[in-house]
């Protein structure tokens, strides 16, 4: 069942979910059933368009991003003998044709930039990079742990998690590495910060959040069409199922 929502989260995009409807569409019309294949081909169309253009994608990554704001510093850590500031994982490439910092890709490299702005605001602080390999090979935290060295990070003051593959096994493991009492900064993209607070919260630390990687910008822009569809809209919804299915599946087997 795990597996079967994991892959479920994998594949759930608007794309394939409209591929689904209409192939359903396609056999209804085949068996005569031209009535039920024309609802669907509307409402496949209606999806579509209420996914491609700005509005529901843009209004609901807000919801979850807005949830934490931008951690500003200093903290005030002198209580704390460590401080831990752990950048969550998030896929990465062995290309040995690339330094470190290109093979963690531009999310991974977004919360690396974030984690070295805190860690180097906070005196007592460590940087945790955590995630796998599949593959048996080099794991993406000791990929991340060559970045920041590349960015300037001194290698004794990082630490690395080479099982986690998921935002939940890399809570669980932090558990198993240091006390839930330890003050914890968490680095992730400002929509999957929600799911992940809750996460490390469900093994007993009390994390700080420290969201990063914005999608909806609030600044000055310029004029544009926003009921014009778009790939990059229907991008921004695929993140955001993706976001609750991930919930779901943390509160189902957590």
């Amino acid at each position: 069942m795990l597996s079967f929502l994991y892959d479920l989260k994998g594949q759930a995009t608007v794309l394939n979910g409209l591929m689904l409807i209409l192939i359903v569409a396609y056999l209804f019309r085949k068996y005569q059933k031209r009535r039920t294949s024309n609802v669907l081909i509307g409402f496949s169309i209606f999806i579509f368009l209420l996914t491609s253009t700005e509005y529901l994608p843009r209004y609901l990554a807000k919801q979850l991003e807005t949830k934490f704001q931008p951690l500003k510093l200093p903290l005030d850590t002198r209580d704390s003998s460590k401080v831990l500031v752990h950048v969550l994982g998030s896929g990465y490439t062995l290309d040995k044709r690339l330094p470190a910092n290109a093979q963690i890709g531009l999310t991974a490299l977004g919360r690396l930039a974030e984690g070295i702005r805190v860690h180097r605001a906070i005196e007592n602080s460590i940087i945790i990079c955590s995630g796998n390999s599949s593959l048996g090979l080099e794991t993406q935290a000791q990929v991340t742990k060559r970045a920041a060295i590349i960015l300037g990070v001194n290698s004794s003051e990082i630490e690395t998690l080479n099982n986690p593959s998921t935002t939940q096994e890399e809570a669980k493991e932090l558990r198993k590495a240091f006390d839930k009492n330890t003050t914890l900064i968490i680095v992730t993209d400002a929509m999957h910060m929600l799911r992940a607070i809750k996460l490390f919260k469900m093994e007993g630390f009390n994390p700080i959040a420290a969201p990063t990687n914005f999608k909806v910008n609030e600044g000055p822009l310029q004029e544009r069409m926003k009921w014009w569809p778009s790939f990059s809209n229907i991008g921004l919804m695929n993140y955001v199922i993706h976001e609750y299915l991930g919930a779901i599946k943390a509160s189902i087997f957590s």
